[in-house]
């Protein structure tokens, strides 16, 4: 069995014996290794308005997130995804998009983030980042680029080539919920009615490349069309899995976060609406 660096198609018939990734296995350990590393030594002594020590809450949230990227860029999914069925590599795209960055984000604590966009550079950057229309230009704009066929069929061979484009997935997943989140103030980030309608912006957009593989009856790339089969899949209902895969359950992570927002933005109004009552009947005795 000869190791592999990243994924990539090989034209060899599917079987389930396992396959080695080194690439994988030195970007999952860099990150687990970076933030156990953070959380251990970086941590400050002293903390300021409303930074806290790392909770334990945090440090699953971001556990799950490692979790989660690693089983979409290893073995099975990713070498299925790679080279074989469709389906699977929009499934990866969910995983390194919609679940994993997201995860992470609400994983690093606010003292950590802090740290990480020090400097001028990098604050204007992150900065410009909270606010929706970039966001919407780049993560929608890397979905619809890497599903042209130039770039699907073009790079399916290459394992470097396939290793950049899970990299920009996963970078553009971090974008994508940047804003969402908002996890610093002095960002002045968006508030939860304009974030929930960022994020079903998010959900509306992708319909149009998830419409062309769901509704589309011949098959839209030769990587996939001359693919071994598996288990009798044909190449335009693997398309068509892969469209409904895109849509609904893009549509479905992203309107459970939308869901979250509104009743934290829901318990915030009723939590300022009995303050604001208190603070009038203190008045008036």
């Amino acid at each position: 069995m000869t190791v592999s660096f990243w994924c990539s198609a090989q034209g060899l018939p599917w079987s389930w014996t396992w396959r080695p990734y080194i690439g994988v296995w030195l970007l999952i350990g860099s990150i687990a290794g970076s933030y156990a590393y953070a959380v251990r030594r970086l941590t400050p002594r002293r903390f300021a308005g409303d930074d806290r020590p790392t909770t334990r809450r945090e440090i699953l949230l971001f556990g799950l997130g490692v979790l989660v990227l690693w089983v979409g860029s290893d073995w099975p999914i990713a070498t299925l995804g790679a080279g074989y069925l469709l389906s699977v590599k929009t499934l990866q795209y969910l995983l390194f998009v919609y679940v994993a960055p997201g995860l992470m984000l609400l994983g690093m604590p606010r003292w950590l983030l802090r740290r990480m966009i020090r400097g001028r550079i990098p604050f204007r950057i992150a900065k410009l980042l909270t606010r929706p229309l970039i966001p919407l230009i780049v993560v929608n704009g890397v979905l619809l680029g890497s599903n042209l066929p130039v770039v699907v069929d073009g790079i399916g061979k290459n394992q470097f080539l396939v290793f950049a484009l899970d990299i920009t997935w996963m970078l553009s997943g971090f974008i994508l919920w940047w804003p969402a989140l908002g996890r610093l103030p002095e960002l002045n980030p968006m508030s939860y009615p304009t974030r929930i309608g960022y994020l079903l912006l998010n959900i509306f957009l992708p319909t149009v490349p998830a419409s062309f593989l769901t509704f589309g009856q011949f098959p839209i790339y030769s990587r996939y069309e001359l693919a071994p089969r598996v288990y009798n899949i044909s190449a335009v209902t693997d398309q068509q899995l892969a469209g409904i895969t895109m849509k609904v359950g893009g549509g479905l992570i992203l309107f459970s976060a939308m869901t979250a927002m509104f009743f934290r933005w829901h318990r915030g109004e009723e939590a300022r609406e009995r303050a604001d009552e208190g603070a009038r009947s203190d008045s008036t005795t």
